[in-house]
């Protein structure tokens, strides 16, 4: 297939199911040496992450716990609104390793104010896992710990990222055609 029809925009094929696979394949084995003989508490920031969670968490093999939380900072646009919206209170992350789990990291501005939130909250460590990451995008240096891949600053859908709430049961990543910007 060639394009598909998301919503109102085209969109052609960016990282196949299998890419997609080693990518997180990739991430999951890094996890696994760096918390070796550690729990962790992954922090899934939904809707976007929850496909990507479901499989990272799968090929983990240290003990894990998952909580969840909405967050957002898109609306039903295509670029960040910039501000942060989060739905959910966190849970109590004192003394334990806490590992964010993003979807894709556009401007940042969610990361921040997760990773800010959670450092009053005295937690033992706090890393960063994305699939996606913008760094052309990024409004300040963030640090990212596991990142699947670098994308330049183009729209992606799929693989539980949406475009105005579609998209998401997509099996891989597409992004937006170039006549549709």
């Amino acid at each position: 297939m060639n394009s598909i029809r998301v919503h109102d925009r085209t969109f052609k094929p960016y990282l196949s199911k299998t890419e997609i696979d080693d990518l997180v394949n990739t991430i999951a084995r890094r996890i696994n040496k760096d918390f070796a003989g550690k729990e962790l508490t992954v922090l899934v920031v939904l809707k976007g992450a929850f496909i990507f969670a479901a499989d990272l968490v799968r090929r983990i093999d240290i003990p894990v716990t998952v909580e969840v939380l909405r967050a957002s900072s898109y609306g039903s646009g295509m670029t960040s609104s910039g501000t942060v919206v989060v739905d959910d209170s966190l849970v109590d992350v004192g003394e334990r390793h806490i590992m964010i789990i993003e979807d894709i990291i556009d401007t940042g501005t969610t990361l921040v104010q997760l990773i800010k939130q959670l450092g009053g909250m005295n937690p033992a460590s706090v890393t960063v896992t994305a699939l996606l990451s913008k760094p052309s995008k990024h409004h300040q240096e963030l640090n990212v710990d596991y990142v699947g891949k670098e994308i330049p600053a183009d729209f992606v859908v799929g693989y539980g990222m949406d475009y105005a709430g579609y998209g998401r049961n997509l099996d891989s990543i597409w992004v937006v055609s170039e006549d549709e910007e």
